[in-house]
């Protein structure tokens, strides 16, 4: 060989790049499912009670209050 170095550079490359690929999700099959959590878990009737609660310290106005309990309702 005319240039050991230059081929043992590009040996330990190939072989780096082979373990890499083992080692960090190459070629891995395994899939994780996720459910669907409710966004919300306090029941309705305690939503809307700290809804108005918001309401009737000045935290939203009228148009926002019926907006987010309308929403609320439709739910």
């Amino acid at each position: 060989m005319k240039h050991p170095q230059l081929c043992s550079m590009l040996i330990s490359a190939v072989l780096a790049l082979s373990v890499a690929g083992c080692c960090c999700g190459g070629d891995s099959k395994e899939t994780t499912v996720i459910e669907k959590q409710p966004v919300s878990v306090a029941p309705l009737g305690e939503e809307l009670i700290k809804l108005k609660e918001a309401h009737e310290k000045g935290a939203m106005t009228d148009e926002e209050y019926e907006a987010a309990k309308k929403s609320l309702l439709k739910e």
